[in-house]
């Protein structure tokens, strides 16, 4: 046997194809990564007007119709409740990801299976709050911007139980491997993105109750219930 022969090197292994596109499967986790970015720019845009409404509106106080009646502020606890299962279940998918990442399946399977559970638990929870608050929508600015961003976290919460099903179900097909995992990894930064909003919203609804505007300007008729 030659010396060239013996020294040879094994050729490096090819990178995965795409099923659909058949380009590199790392072409397409870069578009499909820029993807996700622009969806999560897109959401925060909605996100962040609701949030400068709500602070807008407490700071401002017009007509001195921030509050509810008889100042029946939600519940401090559910909001962190909430934010807490939206963490936990992030926590769990990317610990999924990192073993997806290792070739380990089960591992992956186990971690989207608890974090369905857990955004499921979470998302009714979301449902219990929104209908046991204790004022109507329309009961002051205060009751609508705080309905506005319950809504908006059970939307959230909403999507990603279809994508934290659909992982758990496409991980069950043996469609991921530890050379083809990007979907797990998109789907695992936008609940990354949901926690944040989700973390924003209950620190305004929690910490920005009472309008330090005592001297509120009148505006038209807009009034109080």
């Amino acid at each position: 046997m030659s010396t060239s022969t013996a020294s040879a090197k094994p050729a490096p292994a090819k990178t995965p194809r795409s099923a659909t596109t058949g380009e590199p499967v790392t072409t397409v986790a870069r578009r499909n990564r820029l993807g996700i970015w622009l969806c999560i720019v897109s959401d925060a845009t909605g996100t962040v007007a609701l949030l400068i409404s709500y602070v807008y509106l407490w700071s401002l106080n017009v007509n001195d119709a921030w509050a509810p009646p008889k100042d029946q502020f939600a519940d401090d606890l559910p909001f962190w409740l909430i934010v807490g299962g939206i963490i936990l279940a992030a926590a769990t998918m990317w610990w999924g990801v990192r073993g997806i990442a290792r070739g380990q399946r089960g591992r992956l399977i186990l971690a989207s299976a608890l974090a369905t559970i857990i955004v499921l638990v979470t998302f009714v929870g979301q449902i219990v709050q929104l209908s046991t608050f204790p004022f109507a929508m329309t009961d002051g600015a205060y009751a609508s911007a705080t309905f506005w961003l319950a809504i908006a976290t059970a939307i959230h919460l909403s999507v990603v139980l279809f994508l934290t099903t659909a992982i758990m179900n496409r991980t069950r097909a043996g469609l991921f491997t530890s050379s083809n995992h990007s979907h797990v990894r998109l789907v695992a930064m936008w609940m990354t993105w949901v926690c944040v909003a989700a973390l924003v919203g209950a620190v305004c609804t929690t910490t920005m109750k009472v309008s330090p505007n005592t001297q509120s300007p009148a505006f038209g008729v807009f009034t109080s219930q």
